[in-house]
């Protein structure tokens, strides 16, 4: 019996209408369904045959977790399952759903075909983030940033690579992304677009003081040392934007590959570059034909 964990954003208002519904299918299937404990505490109400237990617990207990939401319900998913790597097969009930595989009236479809065994598990790499006094790594799919915080004023972020002295970044912060994460935070300020499967760190400062500070790609074996200098006490360093941490200005970060990564359940035929034209709209036209129209 294959055992299916089912991860929620339990604030959707999809999610707090469907969600019996959805365990119920999953159920009928012959699988065995295990629910976060929070998810139920939030209101939602599980099915009879549904395993409720700390959602820590079921990365490990579970042959593949079940995602049903937008980019960030996928991102907290990644945070939970770390390095059990079980595999995340994503639904989008949400937004723009770019991390996302299924569509929901597809799910029933997407059901059968993971009975039948007919999908393929992609590597995604992860990076992880160390903190000098802390034994809990921050560990993210798409970036680690760092930024000014509460702050008016650029902060410097001093930068080595592989223990030789790169940059120093005056700037209103320092993305540091995957390539999962090259659609994201890092697209918005000018960074490039890379096929998620690559192997390789995205450095790309916010807003940069120097107009030649560009985003610069490295070797995903690359080791990161940032130092943050400003005259505020605090800044902010965000994984994810899902772990969130306030450190104290000239706080060193390093950065590496996970030595686990994320592996996301895709179908047999997925096509990452038909994603990416319709996710960004790419060949429509934006523009607003009645300007150009005199016959009104």
């Amino acid at each position: 019996m294959m055992r299916i964990g089912v991860f929620v954003n339990p604030y959707k208002e999809f999610i707090q209408n469907h969600f019996s519904q959805i365990l119920e299918s999953i159920l009928k299937q012959g699988m065995e369904v295990y629910c976060p404990q929070d998810i139920v505490d939030s209101g939602l109400k599980p099915a009879a045959d549904c395993q409720v237990i700390p959602a820590k617990e079921i990365p490990a207990r579970c042959d593949m977790i079940f995602c049903f939401g937008g980019d960030g319900t996928v991102l907290r998913t990644v945070q939970i399952v770390r390095e059990h790597q079980t595999p995340i097969l994503t639904i989008n009930v949400g937004g723009l759903g770019f991390l996302t595989e299924v569509k929901y009236e597809d799910f029933a479809q997407a059901l059968k075909l993971i009975q039948a065994g007919n999908y393929i598990i992609e590597e995604r790499l992860l990076l992880q983030g160390v903190f000098p006094q802390s034994n809990h790594p921050m560990v993210v799919l798409n970036e680690i940033t760092v930024e000014k915080g509460r702050s008016t004023r650029v902060i410097e972020v001093r930068v080595e690579i592989d223990n030789r002295y790169f940059n120093d970044y005056v700037a209103d912060g320092l993305i540091i992304s995957t390539p999962t994460g090259s659609t994201g935070y890092s697209l918005s300020s000018g960074g490039p677009i890379v096929v998620p499967t690559n192997n390789c760190i995205i450095l790309n400062p916010i807003c940069p003081h120097s107009l030649t500070n560009r985003p610069v790609i490295i070797p995903a074996e690359s080791k990161i040392r940032a130092q943050i200098f400003t005259d505020f006490p605090q800044v902010i360093i965000s994984g994810d934007n899902q772990d969130i941490r306030e450190v104290p200005s000239r706080t060193i970060l390093e950065i590496t590959r996970a030595p686990f990564n994320a592996r996301l359940v895709k179908y047999p035929n997925s096509d990452y570059f038909a994603l990416l034209r319709n996710k960004l709209a790419w060949g429509e036209d934006f523009r607003n034909k009645l300007r150009w129209s005199y016959n009104r």
